[in-house]
């Protein structure tokens, strides 16, 4: 079927290709390279790879060839026919440039740059970073991501399985380390224009139990699983902009694997959660516990009144675990004393010497048991019988 309106198309190398007709390979001047360059622009994939295939008989080397049947072949879904013309290209001594996508503001590029983005492109699509976990049915992120490469300013490569995280966070265990990890990844993604406000406020206000644990609901299950480091993220997402930008992959494509990605690292709506945490044994976790609250609020993870609420709930579960609870709240005898142990980091208190069994007298009142820091536990009183 001949085309009606005229299409032109011009081609930037070391060699102009230009041809305008009124029908596609009804003029008897154009080169089988010119006609396949002409059919892959309108869309007609098989009449492309036809052509290109002329031409390759002519010249096996003709970059432009290889690279329509290149693209053609990955348009029409076969990706292993595409690569090997990818393949020859690359091994060829081409030098010639070319735009063949109608991207925005974008320059002449050597088809051998091109042909090796696209090779890059279908390994990407093999390789995804994420795997879904059978029993729940939620993304986590796979070894090949969590092992991935990166170049540093210095031109060092370099595996970052996680973000180097100091100022006081090195007093966490290895799963709070990850939930933390994941959010200053998030809070990064956010900063540099990754994901949108909207998306990190969804996201964190369904996760922040995996930091506010005793004052929120738990966090997405998995959160406490390794994650890639910023780097490598950042670097997957801008080669998935790249690929769009290339027609690589389709805008589908690059929205799913885009938001399995962010899904991975914080879910945005998560089907199933952590178990709660333990509360806090004794005094001295209870001040782990409220020094971890103000780390967090110093890298701005959390805000004063998120801390003030977990601190508070922090308190509350130490005082019902010594007895000192009347109603949900402190005893006003004895907050004070626990306060001031939560308040500083308290060195470890002596084991206490066990206790030596005595026969008491009927009469006699139980001695007081006295807890680490000084803090003296609730004394039950006792009724004495009439």
């Amino acid at each position: 079927m001949k085309i009606k309106k005229l299409l032109c198309l011009g081609l930037l190398g070391t060699t102009a290709l230009t041809g305008c007709a009124t029908g596609i390979g009804d003029s008897w001047y154009k080169t089988d390279t010119e006609k396949a360059l002409l059919y892959w622009t309108v869309g007609d994939f098989n009449s492309a790879i036809q052509s290109a295939y002329h031409a390759l008989q002519d010249n096996p080397k003709d970059p432009y060839a290889l690279m329509v049947s290149g693209y053609s072949y990955d348009a029409l879904g076969y990706p292993n026919q595409s690569r090997r013309y990818y393949e020859d290209l690359l091994r060829s001594e081409a030098t010639e440039k070319g735009i063949f996508f109608a991207v925005k503001n974008m320059q002449p590029e050597p088809l051998k740059k091109a042909a090796a983005i696209r090779l890059e492109m279908q390994e990407m699509k093999n390789r995804p970073y994420t795997e879904v976990l059978p029993d729940t049915n939620l993304n986590k992120f796979n070894d090949y991501a969590l092992n991935q490469h990166v170049t540093t300013q210095n031109g060092d490569r370099v595996t970052l399985a996680k973000s180097e995280m100091k100022g006081g966070l090195d007093m966490l265990t290895e799963a709070d380390r990850n939930v933390v990890d994941r959010f200053l990844i998030f809070t990064r993604l956010r900063d540099e224009k990754y994901v949108t406000k909207e998306e990190w406020e969804n996201r964190r206000t369904v996760n922040l139990g995996g930091l506010l644990p005793y004052s929120l609901t738990p966090a997405g299950l998995g959160l406490d699983l390794p994650s890639p480091g910023g780097d490598v993220i950042i670097q997957r997402l801008n080669q998935l902009r790249y690929a769009l930008e290339m027609r690589a992959i389709t805008p589908r494509e690059h929205a799913t694997e885009r938001e399995i990605i962010l899904e991975a690292l914080l879910p945005s709506n998560p089907s199933k959660r952590m178990m709660p945490t333990p509360p806090p044994q004794d005094v001295l976790e209870g001040a782990t516990a409220l020094r971890r609250i103000e780390t967090l609020q110093r890298v701005g993870l959390i805000t004063p009144k998120e801390a003030e609420s977990e601190k508070k709930a922090i308190e509350k579960l130490i005082y019902a675990k010594l007895g000192m609870s009347e109603g949900g709240e402190a005893n006003p005898s004895a907050a004070k004393c626990i306060r001031s142990c939560l308040a500083e980091p308290a060195p470890k208190c002596p084991a206490a010497k066990p206790a030596v069994k005595k026969k008491v007298k009927k009469k006699a009142k139980a001695k007081p048991v006295v807890n680490a820091c000084s803090c003296p536990a609730a004394t039950t009183e006792t009724n004495d019988k009439k």
